[in-house]
């Protein structure tokens, strides 16, 4: 019994050097509720326009790699500073987010850092799909009417392949534009199952996540290289012209850059380098992402640090120019 005192004692001494340690990071946001990748509260906005923005002007806290990373969200419902008009938009999913990573390492702020230029970065994790960027190119750039000088659009292997599909377990819970033969036409969810309140089993449950244990486990969870297996995927040409003539349609004054990253999450697009784009308005670029596991988070196929870093290296050029 006096071992199990003894145990217990340590534990929590442990996990009071573990509060000091936190609150020395990340102050009082130390107390955030920690929330996971489709959990609320905070997370999802209700939108009807795209419906995977955060809950605007908000701060939230992921419960990974290592004690947390708190999310600040801007008036947009992104994370990020508010938007600069002098900037560069970019728009994409959660590898554009940088979802996991702490914001400073994303590969959007190493870019900026190295061009010496702001980038607004409206990258969205979650069920993101191409559409609900171009919906949200319209939304920003028109009724929001912000006024970026250049805009990038980017699109991960998986969203080429499935350009309009839509993912029918979300339809009961969630708001989204999808296509519906030529027309971009929008889901309106049954019921919204994010809020602002949390039950008492699940305040207890985002306690345990700040544990020190807990912060252990996903040390080694989210480090380390990733299994994901290379696929070869075939692609739908017309699909791909659908989403530029959507963006057409648009008429933006600005140039887009559609930028597709070949081999990211280790799927190879065969034959998207021969795709030939006409537009006056678009220029398509093609990237290719080096094959290395250790770019990856073991536990997610997310991005890591060091691939943040390979990515900057990559779209630097398209930035730029």
């Amino acid at each position: 019994m006096k071992y199990i005192k003894k145990i217990v004692i340590y534990i929590i001494i442990l996990e009071a050097f573990n509060l000091v340690i936190g609150l020395f990071y990340n102050g009082t946001d130390t107390f955030l509720s920690f929330t996971g990748f489709n959990d609320p509260p905070l997370y999802y906005d209700m939108d009807s326009l795209y419906g995977v923005t955060r809950q605007k002007n908000a701060k939230q806290m992921m419960h990974y790699p290592w004690g947390g990373i708190v999310n600040e969200i801007n008036s947009h419902g992104f994370r990020d500073d508010e938007f600069n008009d002098d900037g560069v938009l970019v728009v994409g999913n959660s590898f554009v987010e940088g979802f996991g990573m702490n914001k400073e390492d994303r590969f959007s702020e190493i870019i900026e850092q190295e061009l010496d230029i702001t980038i607004n970065n409206a990258g969205s994790g979650g069920v993101w799909t191409p559409i609900q960027g171009v919906v949200l190119l319209e939304h920003l750039l028109k009724s929001e009417k912000l006024d970026c000088k250049k805009i990038v659009f980017i699109m991960t292997p998986g969203e080429v392949v499935n350009i309009g599909k839509r993912n029918p377990k979300n339809d009961s819970g969630r708001n989204y534009p999808y296509r519906e033969g030529d027309s971009i036409v929008f889901h309106k969810a049954k019921y919204n199952s994010f809020g602002n309140n949390l039950s008492l089993p699940s305040k207890v449950k985002r306690f345990c996540k700040s544990l020190l244990m807990f912060k252990i486990f996903n040390t080694f969870k989210y480090y380390g290289a990733a299994k994901g297996k290379r696929k070869e995927l075939d692609f739908d040409e017309r699909k791909l012209d659908w989403i530029v003539k959507k963006i057409e349609e648009q008429k933006f004054d600005q140039v887009i850059d559609i930028v597709v990253i070949n081999n990211l999450g280790r799927m190879h697009l065969n034959k998207i380098t021969d795709y030939q784009n006409n537009s006056n308005n678009i220029r398509f670029h093609v990237v290719q992402f080096p094959d290395e596991l250790s770019n990856y988070f073991v536990a997610n196929g997310h991005l890591s640090e060091k691939g943040n870093k390979v990515l900057a290296r990559i779209l630097k050029p398209i930035f730029k120019n």
